[in-house]
C-alpha cells in the first residue's frame, strides 16, 4: 500500500485487526509463517512493516512487490530501502548497499530498479496507528531523536525532503534518525547492565536519564532497526523494539498485535524450514524497570 507522504495517519481499523512486523530482511517464508499462525484475514486485517523488508534474505524483490500490490500490506521506509533508492543515482551509495546485503540488486534489470525506487519514494518514514481502545501507536523504523515529541515526527510531512539525509547515519536530523538512530536503545541496554549506577557522574547520569525518557505525545512507539541479542523484543518507557535479528543464524522474526499486546515469533528449524516459536503467541514484554538512581 503506497502512501506518498513522509508521515501517514492510518485510519482506525474498525472491522479487523492490525499487526506490526519487525525487520523482515528478505525472509518472506518466515513472514508467511507468522501470517498463517495468527489466521490473518486479508479482507479486514492489516499488516504494518517497520521497514527493512529487503536485503540479507532470499526474497527481497518479492516483499517489495507485495507492498506494491496488496492493499492490506503497508510498510515504512527503512535504511536498507534508503540505500537501494540512493544506489540508482550514486556509485558510492551502490557500493554501500552492496556491502550491507544489497547484492541481489545486481541481478535485476535497470528498469526494475527504477520501478523499485519509485515504490520506495511512496514509503513513509513514520505512521500513527489508532486502536479501538483509544490508544495511539507510533510506528518508526529506528527512533525519534532525543528531545523531540511525536508531534515533531508528525510535522515531518510538511518540511522534509528525504533524499537530503537518508545515507548519513551520523546526521542528527529527524529524517536520518528515523532511519538510522540507535541512541535510545543503546542507552536502555547500557542502563540495564550498570551494576552501580549511583557511581556515575551527575552529567553522565543526566545524559542517560534523558535518553530513556518516554517520547511525549504518543501512547507507545514500536520500532525496529536495532536487534536484540537475546532475540526478544525490548521494552522500556513507552518504546517497544521488535527487531530480533532475523538474518542471524539463531535469529527470529517478530510480529506484534498492539491492541491485544501479544507477539509471535518465527524462525528456521534445524532443517531450514520456517516454524512458529510459540503457536499461541506470548504477551509483549513489560517495560524494563530501571535502577532507582534513574527515577
Amino acid at each position: 500500500m503506497l502512501i506518498h507522504t513522509p508521515f501517514h495517519h492510518l485510519p482506525l481499523n474498525e472491522r479487523g485487526r492490525d499487526f506490526v512486523v519487525g525487520d523482515v530482511h528478505g525472509h518472506a517464508a518466515l513472514l508467511d509463517c507468522l501470517i498463517e499462525a495468527v489466521h490473518f484475514d486479508p479482507d479486514c486485517d492489516r499488516l504494518l512493516a517497520l521497514g527493512d523488508l529487503i536485503d540479507r534474505g532470499p526474497e527481497s524483490l518479492e516483499l517489495l512487490r507485495r507492498v506494491e500490490k496488496l492493499p492490506w500490506f503497508y510498510s515504512l521506509r527503512g535504511n536498507h530501502e534508503a540505500m537501494l533508492k540512493a544506489s540508482a543515482s550514486s556509485v558510492r551509495a551502490g557500493l554501500l548497499w552492496h556491502r550491507n546485503g544489497g547484492q541481489w540488486g545486481q541481478e535485476i534489470p535497470e528498469e526494475t530498479l527504477r520501478e523499485l525506487v519509485k515504490l520506495i519514494d511512496g514509503l513513509p518514514l513514520a505512521m500513527s496507528l489508532p486502536l479501538k481502545d483509544g490508544r495511539r501507536i507510533g510506528l518508526i523504523h529506528a527512533e525519534v531523536p532525543l528531545g523531540l515529541s511525536w508531534s515533531d515526527v508528525e510535522a515531518i510531512r510538511h518540511d522534509h525532503s528525504p533524499s537530503q539525509h537518508e545515507l548519513d547515519p551520523d546526521d542528527e536530523s529527524l529524517a536520518a534518525t528515523a532511519l538510522w538512530g540507535r541512541s535510545r536503545i543503546t542507552a536502555c541496554e547500557g542502563v540495564c547492565k550498570l551494576l552501580q549506577p549511583e557511581r556515575l557522574s551527575m552529567s553522565r547520569l543526566a545524559t542517560l536519564r534523558f535518553a530513556i525518557m518516554p517520547v511525549p505525545g504518543i501512547d507507545q512507539i514500536i520500532a525496529g532497526h536495532s536487534y536484540s541479542l537475546d532475540r526478544r523484543p525490548v521494552a522500556y518507557a513507552n518504546l517497544l523494539f521488535i527487531d530480533t535479528g532475523v538474518f542471524e543464524d539463531d535469529g527470529r522474526l517478530t510480529l506484534v498485535e498492539p491492541l491485544t499486546r501479544r507477539c509471535w515469533q518465527s524462525q528456521y528449524d534445524r532443517n531450514g524450514r520456517p516454524c512458529i516459536v510459540v503457536a499461541e503467541g506470548e504477551p509483549v514484554p513489560a517495560p524494563t524497570p530501571f535502577p532507582a538512581a534513574f527515577d
